[in-house]
């Protein structure tokens, strides 16, 4: 019934458990000045999608969809000053870029921003005096009610729990999730250890400073919802911010995108970019160069919409002669053309190894023997499924059965699919 009340929001929202999220951030987006054509709707797509943008009726080319203000009562911005912080905190915020071993940038920022907003929703909502909680929400600016409403973002493999990410060993998408989730982590600590005293936006129950527990898993939710929500605008005055309602913009390749939004300091607006007709979703491109792995990896879903389908096979150091300190390389499926950086390594160093006078077929040769050997080699390093799971099964319990479980499968099954699709190509 509330959903035909409010003709900009669409069917379905209530069985998909999104209600809260979608009615506070199109609530937001009105409040704000903002503005959703009549002719999209928000709708739940599915466990899959989530909340989409779907158009009503037929969209013409360059028509606006959807616009609002870049402002701190309508996005929480790496760069904008909020009326609830102090000012020795958004000064200390500005200038941990600053900071010895934070490696902190717009994102990183934002990410402390949000996570004491956490912390602090979190405390009021784990207070033992109901009416003190009551309150609290009720103080609420409707950004921060936006941000209470948004959903855990652990889809990503670095947002994985530990035990998790093991399930992709063999796989360089495991090395890269560890590095990322022990640098979310030491970043974390350094930034809570550099936090002033009495100066920290936090309000209601408990003390004025976080733990550094506390602060850890709200950094590094904050830190997930950031690198699978927020937007870098490009803008000085904006920096990194999440914006409500357009962080529901769902991602196709570059070929099938048919919308872009652009931010200014002061405003930002989504348009389409061809016609779009009825009941088709609106979407963009979140990263036009990420092939299928480089989007699951980053963003924690499978794009069937990508073209590009590489797998990265791990090269030990000095394995190759002109590149000693080895490292990650991307090897093409086998129906692509087999051209990488690595197969033009090895050509360099044939022609090393064989001298100037070596044909260039037995060049090629040499190399595509060489890239083989690699490729191989890679293979035998995942572990094989049954033992992983025995491996696993007693310590992860359900985490071996239930969606990492699937996507790490899903992962493992296509790199060893397209690496060995290559290396019958290469041989």
């Amino acid at each position: 019934a509330e959903a035909e009340e409010r003709p900009l929001l669409g069917g379905g929202i209530e069985g998909g458990g999104g209600a809260a999220l979608l009615h506070t951030a199109a609530e937001l987006l009105e409040e704000t000045g903002g503005s959703l054509s009549s002719k999209v709707r928000l709708e739940w797509l599915g466990p899959k999608r989530g909340v989409g943008i779907v158009a009503r009726g037929d969209i013409a080319h360059g028509e606006t969809l959807l616009s609002g203000a870049a402002t701190p009562a309508s996005v929480l911005s790496s760069e904008l000053s909020y009326p609830w912080e102090s000012q020795a905190f958004a000064t200390f915020c500005r200038s941990i870029e600053q900071e010895p071993g934070t490696g902190a940038s717009g994102s990183a920022r934002l990410a402390l921003r949000l996570a004491l907003l956490l912390v602090r929703l979190r405390r009021a909502a784990a207070s033992d005096e109901a009416s003190a909680a009551k309150n609290c929400k009720e103080g609420l600016s409707a950004i921060e009610l936006y941000v209470a409403a948004l959903p855990p973002a652990e889809a990503a493999p670095a947002y994985w729990p530990q035990e998790a990410r093991k399930l992709l060993l063999g796989s360089t998408c495991f090395q890269r999730a560890e590095a990322a989730a022990a640098s979310v982590q030491s970043e974390a600590a350094a930034i809570c250890a550099a936090l002033p005293d009495g100066t920290l936006p936090l309000g209601g129950p408990g003390p004025a400073r976080p733990t550094e527990e506390e602060f850890q898993v709200a950094y590094r939710q904050a830190s997930a919802l950031v690198a699978t929500r927020g937007f870098e605008t490009g803008c000085a005055g904006l920096g990194a911010v999440l914006a409500p309602v357009l962080d529901f913009l769902n991602h196709a390749s570059p070929f099938d995108k048919n919308a872009g939004y652009n931010f200014t300091d002061s405003d930002f607006a989504l348009q389409a970019l061809r016609d779009i007709a009825a009941g088709e979703e609106v979407v963009v491109c979140y990263d036009a160069e990420a092939d299928f792995l480089d989007v699951w990896e980053r963003y924690g879903f499978f794009d069937q919409t990508n073209r590009i389908h590489t797998a990265e096979i791990h090269v030990p150091p000095s394995a190759v002669a002109t590149e000693p300190a080895g490292g990650h390389f991307w090897i093409p499926e086998s129906s692509a053309p087999l051209q990488c950086p690595l197969l033009f390594s090895l050509y360099r160093a044939a022609n090393g190894s064989l001298g100037a006078a070596a044909a260039d077929s037995e060049v090629q040769r040499h190399a595509l023997a060489e890239l083989a050997i690699l490729i191989r080699r890679h293979l035998a390093g995942y572990p094989p499924a049954e033992e992983s799971d025995a491996e696993l099964g007693t310590s992860a319990g359900p985490i071996c059965r239930g969606p990492h479980s699937e996507a790490a499968r899903r992962v493992v099954r296509y790199e060893q699919d397209l690496l060995a699709g290559t290396l019958a190509k290469v041989e």
